[in-house]
This record gives C-alpha cells, sequence and structure tokens, in this order.
C-alpha cells in the first residue's frame, strides 16, 4: 500500500465506526462543502483537533450532537 493509500484509509472514518441509519437518508444539504469545511477549520482550532474528532465521531455513530462531550 502505498502512502497516499494508507492516509486515504486513516482519514476515512468508516473504519472506525458503524454509521447512524439517520445519516445515510436522502437530504437537502443546509450548506455547501466549501463552507461547511471553513467552519469546521474554525471550530477545530476553537475546540482542538482531538476534541472536534471525538464530536464528529459521535455524530457518525449516533446521528445526533452529544451536548455532555467536551
Amino acid at each position: 500500500m502505498d502512502e497516499q493509500s494508507t492516509k486515504d484509509m486513516f482519514i476515512n472514518p468508516y473504519y472506525a465506526v458503524n454509521f447512524s441509519p439517520i445519516l445515510a437518508e436522502k437530504h437537502e444539504p443546509m450548506t455547501t462543502k466549501d463552507n461547511w469545511v471553513k467552519a469546521n477549520l474554525k471550530l477545530m482550532d476553537e475546540m482542538g483537533n482531538e476534541e472536534w474528532l471525538n464530536r464528529l465521531l459521535h455524530i457518525l455513530e449516533t446521528g445526533e450532537p452529544h451536548n455532555n462531550l467536551g
């Protein structure tokens, strides 16, 4: 496996969580991908990468935010 394939594997949350079925439903995005990335870069800076990643994984697993994290 080359370096890029390894990076692609590690960035994919599929290997770390079981996704909530609610996240697989068809829906209209509330924002653009570019705006989502910009907003989340700001959040990562504010809360730290580890906390942001823990919250993202929780949302992917449950389909909802967890107010008791952090």
